[in-house]
């Protein structure tokens, strides 16, 4: 706003600039949150500074996410940033206000469609997590760079993860490319990568992906998109039990998780989703458990979840964002899967949670559900933590 920049410090001889700070006329300049503005994210937005709308004593309609007691337990988080906009934007307001109770829980983080690893260790992401005790992984070989304008996805997975103080990086496992991608995708290097960790003397493998979009979602309509999800899956599976395989005399598996977005919509409401549908197609169903099974075994639910662990929307929810892409419930594209112990070789679960997480901004009746600035629109985050019974 005019005024507020015209009152910075560089502007103004100091004992001006202290006056200035000092008025009524400053207090003023923020304006109180009301109904209307909790209804309205974008017009408080552009009301007021950044970190008055970060700010969750001031911007009373956040709603933190839930924090969770690792211990004895693993966890990954999952998360399609589109493009960086929202980390890069403003990542360590939104990763507090929106993500940071979760990512705190978090072992890895898993995140696809970091197209610019530069935005990445540049702009922010990479220094917020690292204060939050995170290191930073990529895909040894590939490294993604928008140095030629305009080329931001050629050739690059847009794969990266964290993974927290604590959980030791045993060994990256190579990353693998899809042979099998088409539409909108055929320009990037979509794949299928991962990593041995080690947290309190047990081993954790933890693989992630993106799976092609093509022309629609799973089953939406686009035989050759599905053909292609449907490889992604064998491939992404084969490439999973010849690491297992190679790596159980050294490091014997815990557990092993894949994450990433699938672009096939995952749902514990009903046992056939159309993710379902992706595995038994791709003959993965017994090798990896997925959202409907989670919840008959009894998963706990996030708090921001609503009974079908579908998605953390009321089913009201408005998009407020910048972004204009979300039209109503989502199913859960960005998914973690657990592998199965009988064909994996694994631990059983003694317990599981999983949650989705996302900006969570709530008009102030607590009413309505509504997407805030800064974020992907129609992408979440989903969270899991196993804790083993053997």
């Amino acid at each position: 706003m005019l005024f507020r920049r015209l009152c910075e410090p560089s502007r103004l001889p100091l004992f001006t600039a202290v006056l200035v700070l000092t008025s009524a006329a400053w207090a003023e300049s923020t304006p109180a949150f009301d109904a209307s503005y909790a209804s309205h994210p974008k017009s408080w937005f552009d009301a007021v500074s950044e970190s008055d709308y970060f700010n969750p004593s001031l911007t009373r309609s956040w709603q933190l996410n839930e924090t969770c007691d690792d211990t004895g337990a693993f966890s990954v988080a999952s998360y399609n940033i589109f493009h960086n906009v929202p980390f890069v934007t403003d990542f360590g307001d939104e990763m507090e206000q929106s993500l940071g109770k979760v990512s705190k829980c978090a072992d890895v983080l898993l995140f696809q469609e970091a197209w610019d690893y530069d935005d990445i260790i540049q702009d922010g992401p990479k220094a917020d997590l690292a204060a939050r005790g995170y290191s930073m992984l990529t895909p040894s070989g590939y490294y993604c760079d928008d140095s030629l304008e305009g080329a931001i996805e050629n050739d690059c997975s847009g794969l990266v993860l964290f993974h927290k103080s604590g959980t030791v990086l045993v060994k990256e496992l190579g990353f693998q490319a899809f042979t099998d991608v088409n539409g909108v995708d055929v320009h990037k290097e979509k794949g299928v990568w991962g990593a041995i960790f080690a947290k309190a003397g047990r081993y954790y493998y933890v693989f992630t992906t993106h799976f092609t979009y093509g022309s629609n979602s799973h089953l939406d309509g686009d035989g050759a998109s599905d053909a292609s999800r449907i490889s992604n899956m064998k491939q992404s599976l084969a490439y999973i039990r010849a690491a297992v395989t190679a790596n159980r005399a050294s490091y014997p598996p815990t557990f092993v998780l894949f994450g990433g977005d699938f672009n096939a919509d995952f749902t514990s409401e009903v046992p056939s989703s159309k993710g379902r549908q992706l595995l038994v197609q791709a003959a993965a169903d017994g090798f990896l458990f997925e959202p409907h099974d989670y919840r008959q075994m009894g998963a706990a639910l996030g708090a921001y979840e609503i009974p079908g662990f579908q998605s953390n929307w009321t089913g009201t929810a408005v998009d407020a964002g910048p972004n204009g892409m979300a039209t109503g419930p989502k199913g859960d594209f960005d998914t973690v899967l657990l592998g199965k112990p009988t064909t994996l070789g694994t631990c059983a679960a003694s317990r599981i949670s999983y949650s989705g997480w996302a900006p969570a901004w709530k008009t102030l009746n607590g009413s309505q559900r509504i997407w805030p600035t800064y974020t992907h629109s129609d992408h979440y985050g989903r969270w899991i933590q196993v804790k083993p019974g053997c």
